[in-house]
């Protein structure tokens, strides 16, 4: 479909830091917030795991063949004891446990199990997880806060191995696996808190307020679904028996920052001014953690102030953005008794960005007269409550209730002012008293409930059984009321086919209504011990969604998508140090909000191109003669679901397929390699169906029936079969037809994503760490997926690329989010007792480069303009244009960044005192990372501005900060 919008605590804890700095694959066994102890005793054995900061305790029997295992444990440090029939006792401390992971303990295969009593700490634990069948990273608040990566979860993600950075037009956001930014899940403390609307990111906390990252990058287990990405599953901080206070402060001032890049055209034609724009940042934590009631009630909380401004220049206009919305956050933990516990989460990131828009002479670098001001309102108020229960040694059961909000409204002086944007000198000038240019309110809100259980079967059949299994629901309400500002959208540009040489593009746009989404799922997944050294993972989920219009009514339901989840793990040898694993799974991904609100409700959107006979003094246009005729995208009214959503509608779901491998080398240090295949089987999005309806009506009598081209969208699985209701005759009566492929004129939706990945990790000893990475991988097809970087089209399912066949022509080939290489390494070293340095270093291979340009036989591709992948780049003044197949014309450059830290944490102050400097791109590299991909502003009229840098990278930057915990 045409688009219409043109006080974290810092300690030298060698524990902490060994638990941080591996690349751990998460236990399929564990849920979404906790993790597990596993291990061998001695049939009779009994098992007493206790956490000395909270007062937990739990007791299991050892089963007979020795193995045991106690789940459902909160993230902590943990004390195991094991009791033999003898009286004797040995105990290991400090067996730490994150999210999501299976620590193993193994009390048989030591000769000190004899000894009274026995003290290990955690560097005696292997670091390789044999309990797990997934990929992923398990990123601790001890690690984070030891380098010196920049403060977003973005930017923690792309610490991952297979991870990339997205495209600039969707703001910082991580790619998985070749899969669109739009496709991930994040969850903060078991509640998904995911921008449903289009998938684009979620709500977010400080990070004072994490304690560590789960991020999911392939083969995570039934309990996670709608997602064909990855998973970033974040676990908050808690209370324990000791009050801890803590207050930091991160600042980094704009006289530090280097300049970002301007962009020019080879004759001094100015396009970008980014070299003058400039961002100051201070931020304050103040946070409180410990026991209300010791052993029984904790509280841990966080309060954030910020303020945050940056200027934004352009030719023509001067933008001033702030921001001084505070944070807080609350965590209660009530253990209630060991078997029972209930959690509380509230936090509100609720933001009001001031975007002030002036008039600017950029020769003169003189700002002007004030334009208007637009409120960006975003965030909103999260609550999750959360039960636990361990109802004997053998079976636990959880359950959460969550409600979410987020506040999406764009509101502005302006918005009563038309939206004039002037190419005519080939940039961009906006024109008038508008500040915003599609203003209105939006508000989403989710409600979730899910339980999951988990039965330790013990021994039936062959080998030990574990059963999880569980069910969830969603129900996400969006309210949407946007519009053009000034309802109506002027456009300038060049044109060879207007007598005055320039044309003006008339947009009308307005939508509004409640739009609902009912998401349900139901999971279960058997974990077989066949032996003591292998472990099957059987897995299925089933996953519901009801999609419905604004009337209420459903529009699109898709039932039934069972997803299979396989994985494997061979603990070869039996010592934890060899472990190969395998896995395939089924990934679905839900139809968008963002379709509801678009395709489903009531939307009004036409376009028509006029000679511009001139420009009033307001800057309003003197229309001319129609150049086409008018193009109405949506008419303004609710449509009947069987017109505008294909009847055989198919889920959109992905295949996946992984083999990997991970040794101790030596002490300390782990090795590991995975292969990983992607493939997305089936996709939805929009289709213009126009054509095969005029081709359908001419083969069957059906006289008087013309479809304009831009008349009939439905919603389907490209390169299927379609089955849709038109009414052909014009008598009010809708008919039944069924649409080949061949009809419809359209490909196979096709994404594919191949990697192998490699990995190494040397865990903290006291004085350094280290974690590596390097990633080979190729994603190619005809269609990124849910959302498009090629034009920077959020809409997701509906985006243009299925819009018109013509389209499609040269689509197959490298898609945006194809980085054949890539490596990274970070760590830190303490090089004395009061100091230590850190570093990070990302290197990757460049984006691949299109051309698109007019269609030029496609009438109806044509009218879309530069979007298909037929461009002229000829320069002889002829019109000659070439199909340039996707990707085939090169990449952007590699990319190089070292970014380094410096912490001083004097003993004199007891270690609570920290002072930190971080340095991000000390080497101040510009790569270019985006160039301008449209080739042509007209058939024949090639664009000065094609290849031209759009994003670079970041320049260099310093941050400082300052911590005090006491």
């Amino acid at each position: 479909m045409p688009v219409p919008a043109i006080g974290r605590k810092i300690r030298n804890s060698a524990l902490c830091l060994a638990i941080g700095a591996c690349f751990a694959s998460a236990a399929y066994a564990q849920s979404n917030t906790s993790g597990s102890i596993n291990g061998q005793a001695h049939s009779g054995d009994v098992i007493v795991v206790e956490n000395p900061a909270t007062g937990f305790s739990r007791e299991v029997a050892v089963a007979g063949n020795g193995a045991f295992r106690v789940g459902a444990l909160p993230p902590g440090a943990y004390r195991v004891t094991r009791r033999a029939a003898d009286g004797t006792a040995t105990v290991r401390e400090n067996i730490s446990v994150s999210t999501g992971t299976g620590a193993n303990v193994n009390f048989v295969a030591t000769d000190a199990a004899t000894l009274d009593r026995v003290e290990v700490v955690a560097a005696g634990i292997n670091p390789i997880d044999v309990s797990s069948v997934e990929s992923a990273t398990i990123l601790t608040e001890a690690i984070l806060d030891a380098i010196p990566v920049a403060r977003t979860v973005t930017d923690v993600v792309l610490l991952a191995p297979g991870t990339t950075v997205g495209d600039a037009a969707f703001g910082n956001l991580a790619s998985f696996g070749g899969a669109t930014v739009g496709e991930n899940a994040y969850y903060i403390n078991g509640f998904n808190v995911t921008n449903f609307r289009n998938g684009l990111g979620g709500s977010t906390v400080p990070f004072e307020f994490y304690r560590e990252f789960q991020v999911k990058t392939g083969g995570y287990g039934a309990e996670f679904g709608r997602s064909t990405g990855g998973v970033i599953n974040a676990i908050t901080k808690r209370g324990t028996n000791e009050w801890e206070f803590g207050a930091n402060v991160y600042f980094a001032p704009k006289s530090l920052q280097e300049d970002g890049y301007c962009v020019s055209r080879p004759d001094g034609t100015v396009l970008t001014l980014t070299c003058r724009d400039t961002a100051n940042e201070i931020e304050a934590n103040f946070s409180a953690a410990g026991p209300i009631i010791k052993d029984r009630l904790f509280f841990a909380g966080i309060y954030n102030v910020r303020n945050w401004d940056e200027t934004l220049h352009a030719v023509g206009t001067y933008r001033d953005r702030k921001n001084d919305d505070p944070f807080w956050g609350v965590k209660l933990d009530w253990q209630i008794s060991d078997d029972h516990l209930l959690e509380y989460t509230g936090f509100r990131d609720q933001r009001h960005i001031v975007d002030t828009t002036y008039l600017y002479d950029h020769e003169a670098d003189a700002i002007g007269e004030h334009v208007g001001a637009t409120q960006l309102r975003r965030g909103g108020r999260n609550d999750i409550f959360r039960y636990t229960g361990y109802l004997g040694d053998r079976f636990t059961l959880s359950a959460l209730y969550g409600k979410g909000e987020f506040d999406r409204s764009d509101i502005g002086e302006g918005d009563t002012c038309p939206v004039i944007l002037d190419n005519r000198t080939g940039t961009q000038i906006r024109r008038g008293c508008w500040s915003n240019q599609i203003p209105g309110t939006a508000f989403d809100t989710r409600e979730a409930y899910r339980l999951d259980a988990e039965w330790d079967i013990g021994q039936w059949l062959h080998g030990n059984h574990r059963l999880r299994f569980g069910l969830d629901q969603e129900t996400n309400t969006s309210e949407d009321d946007s519009f053009y500002s000034g309802g109506v959208l002027w456009q300038y540009r060049e044109a060879t086919r207007s007598p005055t040489g320039f044309e003006v593009r008339q947009r009308f746009l307005s939508n509004g209504g409640r739009f609902e989404t009912e998401s349900r799922a139901f999971y279960l997944e058997d974990h077989w011990d066949v032996t003591d050294d292998l472990l099957l993972v059987l897995g299925i989920r089933n996953e519901q969604f009801d999609n419905r219009n604004a009337l209420g009514e459903t529009f699109t339901k898709q039932t039934n998508q069972w997803a299979p989840r396989v994985g494997l793990s061979w603990n070869i040898g039996g010592d934890s140090k060899r472990k190969f694993f395998a896995n395939a799974g089924r990934y679905h991904l839900p139809v968008a909000g963002n379709t509801n609100i678009r395709l489903a409700g009531a939307e009004f959107f036409t376009e028509q191109f006029f000679v511009l006979d001139g420009v009033n003094a307001d800057y309003t246009p003197v229309l001319g003669a129609a150049l086409t005729d008018l193009s109405v995208f949506s008419d303004g009214t609710v449509k009947d679901p069987r017109t505008i959503v294909d009847q055989n509608l198919k889920p959109m779901f992905q295949d996946e397929f992984i083999l990997g491998y991970q040794q101790e080398i030596a002490r300390g240090w782990t090795a590991g390699v995975r292969a990983i295949r992607r493939d997305l089987k089936s996709t939805i999005e929009d289709i213009a169906i126009d054509a095969a309806l005029n081709d359908y009506a001419a083969a069957n009598g059906y006289d008087d029936f013309h479809a304009g081209g831009f008349d009939y969208y439905v919603l389907t699985n490209p390169g299927k079969a379609m089955n849709i209701f038109v009414d052909m005759d014009g008598d009010g009566v809708l008919e039944e037809l069924n649409l080949s492929a061949a009809q419809l004129g359209y490909p196979k939706s096709v994404r594919k994503y191949h990697a192998l990945e490699f990995t190494l990790d040397r865990a903290w000893d006291g004085v350094w760490f280290l974690q590596g990475s390097y990633t080979w991988s190729k994603s190619y097809g005809n269609n990124e997926g849910y959302v498009r970087s090629d034009n920077g089209q959020g809409d997701a399912g509906l985006t243009t690329l299925f819009d018109q066949p013509g389209l499609l022509e040269g689509a197959y080939g490298n898609l945006p989010n194809d980085r054949r290489h890539q490596f990274k390494l970070f760590g830190a070293w303490q090089f004395a007792a009061d100091w230590k340095a850190s570093g990070l270093v990302n290197v990757a291979s460049g984006r691949p480069k299109n051309c698109f340009g007019n269609h030029p036989t496609d009438e109806f591709a044509a009218a879309y303009g530069a979007e298909s992948f037929y461009c002229d780049l000829s320069d002889d003044g002829t019109y000659n244009p070439v199909l340039y197949p996707r990707g085939s014309l090169g990449t952007t450059p590699w990319t190089f960044r070292l970014d380094l830290g410096l912490e001083y944490r004097p003993q004199w102050a007891g270690k609570r005192l920290g002072v930190k400097m971080d340095v991000n791109n000390i080497f101040n590299s510009g790569r270019v990372l985006e160039v301008n991909e449209v080739g042509e502003l007209g058939p024949g009229d090639r664009n000065p501005n094609y290849g031209l840098p759009t994003f670079f990278q970041a320049p260099r930057g310093v941050r400082f900060s300052v911590s005090y915990d006491w």
